[in-house]
């Protein structure tokens, strides 16, 4: 398997519920894949192992409540300041929920 090397061509994922244990996989499983990946969960702790042994600029963890529309909108532009934009969000179970062009 090839795998996609970071660049400004590689997608954007934020995975929330990502201090569950499937958070986590889809985190990792989406790494593995060459995305750059945004890990939000509530308490961030619970999902900086994620981060471990991938460089800065393809993973980072964000603590919020994504049901408070002002958190959400502080993680979006958060993760657009740091890696200019959002190719997709997706729950930890999988189901997307927002996708930008």
């Amino acid at each position: 398997m090839i795998r996609e090397m970071p660049s400004h061509t590689t997608s954007v994922v934020v995975i929330l519920d990502g201090d569950t244990d499937a958070g986590r996989r889809l985190a990792r499983r989406t790494l593995a894949d060459g995305h750059r990946v945004v890990v939000v969960a509530r308490h961030a702790g619970d999902a900086v192992e994620v981060m471990h042994g991938h460089s800065a600029d393809r993973v980072m963890v964000i603590a919020a409540d994504v049901a408070d529309a002002r958190q959400w909108r502080r993680v979006t532009e958060r993760v657009t300041a740091r890696f200019g934009r959002i190719d997709r969000v997706v729950r930890a179970e999988g189901a997307a929920l927002r996708s930008s062009a």
